[in-house]
């Protein structure tokens, strides 16, 4: 059963324009004012022992955004352990200089002051006697050529939301002007030579490789952060390589192979029904990924299980800290963690509310096709969040 719940006066005041003093709305009230009347709305609400307070379309399949990051994030932890790491590998192969990605995001990245990896490596190779490489390889043998998901729109590619996805990345693949580079191998391979050239080490060119193969002596090994600190920028910052690098890892370098993994996981551990979600990406960029309200919240009960709770809680997007959330719910930041989305005509929260007694409320909301501004759309969900609180 629906029931009423009431807004804040914040959220009257935003929606009832040239209103002084407007009545408490309820919910529905709320998303049935313009241009939020012709969306799709879907709301749904459940305590811990599965009694439903809000369901609304709970069954319907909408356009998630980056609330796709949650099944993501889940599988990839699953699969990978949230204490494992990747690791990029230095070779020396005859005169060469080789580079072996792993799928590993965070290389030469500024959130985890790793932009001096290549600084610190060419230190390495002056320590060891190296003074001059023919050619610098860039080895991205660990994935296969498709660097960009199915669903991605035309107009989005180039842009720093939506790099290439490759085994290795240099600085998240940015380059300036919110643009992303359109080789993320031979971006890597230039810093690299940049890097050594600095330090007087002659360098020839940089090649890439794309096929297996061994090579010669092991030089060096960079390792990763840890997955579960990976998981955190995918969550917290909702950052789209991220996701899309973490997933192609856990199945060989495939899209296929990933979807594939992720489906048994999701149906078989979390008991979801396959007619729940569809993917097409990692990171909810593409338009043609769906879910049910139904199914992320049978992902945060996952999430929220004792055993893994701490480390989700870590990892989720949280009130008035760095992230997604850190302007919303500021009341709320001891209590909520969550996974936010935005794409045109889409907004989503989908999160885990602390209740008193040790007890959890589960919710997701999403609105679909809605022609409003996506500020607003946050603002009512950000009210209904804090009404069922």
């Amino acid at each position: 059963m629906v029931v009423r719940l009431k807004l804040l006066a914040a959220t009257a005041l935003l929606l009832a324009a040239c209103a002084t003093t407007p009545p408490p709305l309820s919910f529905e009230q709320v998303i049935q004012q313009s241009p939020f009347d012709k969306a799709i709305w879907v709301i749904h609400v459940e305590e811990d022992d599965g009694r439903v307070l809000v369901s609304r379309n709970a069954d319907t399949l909408v356009m998630p955004a980056s609330n796709r990051k949650l099944f993501t994030s889940a599988t990839v932890a699953s699969c990978l352990g949230p204490d494992s790491q990747l690791h990029t590998e230095v070779f020396r192969d005859g005169d060469d200089l080789i580079l072996r990605g792993d799928g590993d995001p965070s290389l030469g990245s500024w959130r985890y002051e790793r932009d001096g990896d290549f600084d610190r490596l060419a230190e390495l190779l002056l320590s060891r006697g190296v003074t001059r490489v023919r050619d610098i390889v860039v080895d991205v043998s660990a994935f296969d050529r498709v660097t960009f998901p199915g669903g991605w729109k035309h107009g989005n590619l180039g842009s720093d939301y939506a790099a290439p996805v490759d085994a290795i990345a240099w600085g998240e693949n940015e380059l300036p002007g919110d643009r992303a580079t359109p080789d993320p191998a031979l971006h890597a391979g230039n810093a690299l030579r940049d890097a050594l050239a600095l330090r007087g080490i002659i360098v020839g060119g940089v090649r890439v490789n794309t096929e297996p193969r061994t090579w010669g002596e092991k030089l060096a090994d960079l390792p990763s952060p840890f997955v579960g600190q990976l998981l955190g920028t995918v969550l917290k910052n909702s950052h789209n390589l991220y996701a899309e690098m973490l997933l192609k890892h856990i199945a060989g370098g495939t899209y296929d192979g990933a979807f594939e993994r992720e489906r048994l996981f999701l149906t078989s551990e979390l008991g979801l029904d396959g007619s729940t979600f569809r993917f097409v990406d990692g990171s909810g960029l593409a338009p043609d990924d769906l879910m049910t309200a139904r199914a992320a919240i049978g992902v945060l009960r996952w999430m929220n299980e004792p055993s893994r709770r701490e480390l989700w809680w870590r990892t989720l997007a949280t009130p008035n800290q760095d992230g997604t959330l850190r302007r919303r719910l500021i009341a709320l930041e001891s209590r909520v963690r969550g996974k936010t989305g935005t794409i045109n005509g889409v907004a989503a929260l989908s999160g885990i509310l602390s209740m008193p007694g040790g007890r959890f409320r589960y919710f997701s909301i999403v609105v679909n096709h809605h022609t409003g501004e996506g500020s607003d759309a946050v603002k009512i969900i950000d009210s209904i969040v804090q009404s069922i609180s």
